[in-house]
């Protein structure tokens, strides 16, 4: 088992490997995964001398980054369950995309409260109606 240090460095440096997806601003895994574990390095919980917790977490890091698991299960079919490809889905997920969503989802609100009537009196009661 490494010392405490040594599997500081690991991780640190492991994560400095990691990809940030520059579309996904504010939302990227790298970015959230870096700023958990600096945070965690202040607690208590990483101060403790559980080398081996530590250790599996590296490896798994390692494996991820490495893309172990996509070498060893490649993908046989270029679509997902949406029907999506991978590029159509890193696009629908981008904060561009979802700034749009928000754009055209308050105009969509815009739409429906202009619809409705302004006062509920205005409306011609049944049987009240003139005939010419």
């Amino acid at each position: 088992m490494a010392p405490r240090t040594d599997i500081l460095k690991r991780i640190l440096t492991i994560l400095e490997k990691w990809p940030i997806d520059e579309t996904k601003t504010g939302r990227d895994l790298g970015t959230f995964l870096k700023n958990s574990f600096r945070k965690l390095q202040k607690t208590e919980t990483f101060k403790d001398n559980r080398q081996q917790y530590w250790d599996r977490q590296y490896l798994s890091l390692q494996k991820i980054i490495n893309s172990d698991h996509l070498k060893r299960y490649p993908r046989t079919l270029s679509s997902s369950a949406t029907g999506l490809t991978a590029e159509q889905c890193n696009l629908v997920l981008s904060s561009e995309f979802l700034e749009q969503l928000k754009k055209e989802e308050q105009s969509l609100f815009k739409k429906l409260f202009s619809l409705k009537p302004e006062h509920k009196d205005e409306s011609p009661k049944a049987g009240t109606e003139k005939t010419v």
